[in-house]
């Protein structure tokens, strides 16, 4: 391993080890969307094993996301957020299997819109809370 490689991922750890849960939750779907764009990019590449490991790495994401999910504090919107990421499960397993890009380009734009949904909330909540007070957590997915 080369040293800018080992700089890097121990720069990676430390940014995960010290992020707050919301701000984790944005950075999976930060990795979600970028491994989308290098399995749009295998598909036009017919990388068969690109394809799969791209795909993957999404669905661990979501998988992630989704055992994440507090649907006791985060009521109705945890659910809805279950249904939409068993959804997404569901898209990725069948262009996985079928290595069919189009279910990946249907939840494409869903997934950004979800990621900046998610960043307006917490810049809105960061907003709200006074310069000596905690900031108490946001509980809809964690």
């Amino acid at each position: 391993m080369n040293n800018a490689y080992t700089q890097n991922a121990a720069y990676r750890k430390t940014q995960i080890e010290t992020a707050s849960p919301e701000m984790l939750i944005l950075m999976l779907y930060d990795g979600a969307i970028k491994f989308i764009g290098q399995a749009e990019i295998a598909f036009e590449d017919k990388n068969i094993e690109q394809i799969s490991n791209m795909l993957l790495r999404i669905q661990a994401i979501f998988t992630e996301l989704l055992t994440a999910l507090d649907k006791e504090k985060g009521g109705e919107i945890a659910v809805n957020l279950e249904r939409l990421y068993v959804f997404f499960l569901e898209q990725l397993s069948e262009a996985n299997v079928k290595k069919d890009p189009k279910p990946l380009q249907d939840i494409k734009p869903l997934i950004i819109n979800l990621r900046n949904t998610w960043e307006q909330a917490m810049q809105k909540h960061q907003g709200t809370v006074g310069v000596n007070q905690p900031r108490p957590r946001l509980n809809v997915a964690v």
